[in-house]
């Protein structure tokens, strides 16, 4: 955006909040979710769109303000979002996120927009879609709700919403269920150390730059 100071995205590895940088690895001697590679890979896959500013709520009476120079949201109707069960601890007022970037991706991919992934401190929680990005002309907004009874500023930088592109596959499932239920030869010794058996002998790399 080269007539706006808008942060760009970036890839999620460079967003792992604080909170998870401060867990310890074990605690009475279980390892905690600190060590749990599927909840690190959660948080680092793909990509953030995040604040540009300081974004100030007033709870009462559901407004926002900001000092950026172009718009950052705006509300849906109520009706948009009426039956959707969001849960007892969000308002059922509907915003929207407004989005400065067009994502676009290759032939056959498509994007997964979702809130950023184990987050439940943040005070909003976005909604998720999917988009094919390759075909889509148009900048994708993203639509959120607050929490209830919040007031006060989700700092800039705070991510909104985050990307993970994916290559479009049709996929056929089928089940077995004629078969005895044989553990595997190695899961006894997931649960002995040495640990971060997972991550030693299964896990691969994910890489977003």
């Amino acid at each position: 955006m080269p007539d706006k100071d808008v942060p760009h995205p970036v890839p999620s590895s460079k967003l792992v909040p604080e909170w998870y940088r401060k867990l310890l690895g074990a605690t009475d001697k279980v390892e905690t979710v600190k060590k749990c590679v599927p909840v690190l890979d959660a948080l680092t896959s793909g990509y953030m769109i995040v604040l540009p500013v300081d974004v100030h709520f007033n709870g009462e009476d559901r407004t926002f303000w900001h000092s950026a120079p172009f718009k950052i949201n705006s509300n849906h109707y109520k009706s948009q979002t009426h039956g959707v069960d969001i849960g007892s601890e969000f308002d059922d007022q509907p915003h929207k996120w407004i989005n400065q970037w067009l994502i676009k991706t290759p032939k056959g991919h498509s994007c997964l927009f979702i809130h950023p992934l184990n987050r439940i401190d943040l005070p909003f929680r976005s909604f998720t879609g999917v988009v094919d990005t390759d075909k889509h002309p148009l900048v994708v907004n993203f639509p959120f709700v607050m929490k209830k009874n919040f007031s006060g500023v989700i700092p800039a930088g705070t991510p909104i919403i985050q990307i993970i592109p994916f290559k479009r596959d049709d996929w056929s499932m089928s089940v077995t269920d004629d078969k005895e239920f044989k553990n595997h030869p190695e899961a006894h010794e997931v649960e002995n150390p040495p640990f971060n058996w997972y991550k030693r002998r299964w896990w691969t790399r994910k890489l977003y730059s």
